[in-house]
């Protein structure tokens, strides 16, 4: 009876054990699918990063250059009023404008369903890129060339274009015959933004972050110096 005994408790921390390990195993394996999940989805975001890196910059890098022509350089004052080229120096500032939220809203529609905790480049350029946001929506500066992000959205989505199975930004002929048309509500705030003095604190904090944008994404100044523009 008591060999029978032992044989059965025997036999029930053998179930016990067995279970114990099957959950064990179970939970290594559920971690190592979550692991293998974080990294692929990693690896996706910074190729979505790559695939964008150079427009981004190069679209980051012209408006913080307008930026700093208009603060520092006088742009407005040298090509404004009765200037010939009046027109063509609100219509160029707008599709810079344009053309960084353009390039913003086709990375953020790739890349926003993607987890990218432990990469540095992607979550470093979606900060910055959330701070130019903020720069230009925030109410806490005065009202002058304010954009909300719905706003900055529609900006961007007018922008897109689609060639030869590509998705990118207009080009600024093809924006410049639009301009008049799709752009013109932009491009009256716009010329109204400009016009007041208030607004070079944020157009001040946004050509910053942008510089530090072009930092980020041009890393081994390969297409930018390391002297960037800063008013």
């Amino acid at each position: 009876m008591t060999q029978a005994w032992i044989g059965f408790a025997g036999g029930i921390i053998a179930v016990i054990v067995s279970a114990l390990l099957a959950v064990r195993q179970s939970r290594m394996a559920e971690r190592l699918a979550r692991l293998t999940s974080d990294l692929q989805a990693e690896r996706d975001a910074e190729r979505v990063l790559m695939r964008y890196r150079e427009p981004l910059a190069a679209a980051a890098f012209d408006l913080q250059s307008r930026l700093y022509n208009i603060l520092g350089l006088d742009f407005l004052e040298k090509f404004g009023g009765d200037h010939a080229q009046a027109d063509e120096a609100l219509r160029t500032t707008l599709f810079r404008l344009a053309q960084y939220f353009g390039w913003t809203e086709i990375l953020r529609r790739d890349i926003q369903f993607l987890s990218f905790p432990e990469a540095a480049d992607t979550l470093r350029v979606a900060e910055l890129q959330h701070k130019i946001s903020q720069r230009f929506l925030t109410s806490k500066l005065p009202h002058a060339l304010m954009i909300w992000s719905d706003e900055q959205r529609a900006l961007g989505e007018r922008m897109i274009v689609e060639e030869h199975g590509q998705v990118l930004c207009m080009g600024y002929a093809r924006f410049r015959d639009a301009c008049d048309d799709v752009f013109a509500p932009w491009l009256d705030r716009l010329r109204s933004g400009l016009e007041q003095e208030s607004a070079r604190d944020r157009m001040l904090e946004v050509q910053h972050l942008l510089c530090e944008l072009v930092e980020t994404l041009d890393t081994n100044r390969v297409r930018y110096s390391r002297d960037l523009d800063r008013a």
